[in-house]
């Protein structure tokens, strides 16, 4: 476009829009808005937003979550080990093998990523993390929008 015919039309543009004033509000919307934040403010803590919560009450719900968790995974192994096994020492000796392999799995851990380094080399080691580090976020991002696009008021 012409460089001249821009700044000419920018120009009208801002003298139409100086002299267009100062638009007010209407006299409702005040009110509305101050209502609104009323209702959100009385509404009771645990009906909130979890980030908002107390920190104490996040800790105690996470907490509560997490020990629900292990309960219902260890309910889940204990029945099964309990339908294969009738001896309660066998089941004990169970549960203790159990409670070695958690011990051990971290030493193995450690095991695997120096032999994946020796053997992969450093560089594609990094790309591979930095490719699932990606496609967290991205995993995040995706259900932030959908998940706030399923809460929109239409």
């Amino acid at each position: 476009m012409n460089p001249e015919y821009e700044k000419q039309l920018e120009a009208a543009i801002d003298r139409e829009l100086k002299g267009l004033g100062e638009l007010s509000a209407p006299a409702t919307l005040t009110s509305r808005i101050m209502r609104t934040l009323e209702q959100r403010a009385a509404l009771p803590w645990y009906r909130r937003a979890w980030q908002t919560w107390p920190v104490a009450g996040q800790v105690a719900s996470l907490t509560a979550l997490l020990v629900v968790f292990g309960g219902v995974c260890f309910g889940v192994v204990g029945l099964l080990q309990a339908a294969s096994t009738t001896a309660p020492a066998h089941q004990i000796g169970g549960w203790l093998t159990g409670v070695g392999a958690v011990l051990k799995t971290p030493a193995v851990l450690a095991e695997v990523a120096v032999l994946a380094v020796r053997q992969l080399g450093m560089p594609l080691l990094v790309g591979c993390i930095a490719g699932m580090i990606l496609a967290y976020v991205a995993c995040i991002g995706l259900g932030t929008v959908w998940l706030r696009l399923a809460v929109a008021r239409r």
